[in-house]
């Protein structure tokens, strides 16, 4: 359990570099947090070093004191906290919901947020029954908006072709293509593994 902890912790801490120095999220809370920080009007890349030194010297400094903070906490009240996961989830997921609504009514005082969490909440349970990866949903929610900025304001400066023209772009597309293409080939040859209903029943 501690061995697990200990690499779940380290992997916040990678994945914040990218997030912070190239605006690109190293997983789904710091696209979260991404997104938190584009809602406040501050850009994560590598500009804001210049922009926001002070807020970037913040943003190491808590982590150093959280780190600290945690060890000595965890350390006490270890104990308490593994007693947390004792809990039913019938008392947990309720508690969840009615804050997670609290805290979409809070960010503007509208009803009208409470019901998209309930709608979202939905979608993403069909999507998990469906085994549906929820991380590229996630990324493409928070994203999408700066990812359409980005394109449009490319799209005025020159001309699509050079999307496809110059290297780093091309480089980012063929990339995106080659994932997607391991990732369907993957599925096909998984499927193809599977062992159908006569091939079992001939089996045993």
């Amino acid at each position: 359990m501690v061995a697990s902890e200990a690499s779940n912790s380290s992997v916040a801490g990678g994945a914040f570099i990218p997030t912070i120095s190239l605006g690109i999220p190293g997983d789904v809370a710091q696209a979260i947090m991404m997104g938190a920080l584009i809602l406040h009007g501050i850009a994560p890349g590598p500009g804001l070093f210049d922009r926001e030194p002070v807020l970037v010297n913040s943003i190491y400094l808590s982590i150093i004191i959280a780190a600290v903070r945690v060890l000595i906490i965890q350390t006490l009240l270890l104990p308490f906290l593994a007693r947390v996961t004792m809990v039913p989830k019938a008392v947990l997921v309720p508690c969840v919901l009615v804050l997670t609504a609290v805290g979409a009514f809070a960010l503007n005082n509208r009803i009208f947020d409470m019901w998209v969490v309930l709608v979202f909440g939905v979608i993403g349970y069909i999507l998990v029954k469906l085994s549906v990866p929820l991380p590229p949903v996630i990324l493409g929610l928070i994203l999408g908006g700066t990812l359409e900025e980005s394109m449009l304001r490319a799209l005025q400066i020159g001309d699509p072709s050079e999307f496809l023209t110059r290297p780093i772009s091309a480089a980012f597309l063929l990339l995106a293509v080659a994932s997607i293409g391991w990732a369907v080939y993957r599925s096909i040859r998984q499927t193809s593994r599977q062992p159908t209903g006569y091939e079992t029943q001939s089996t045993g």
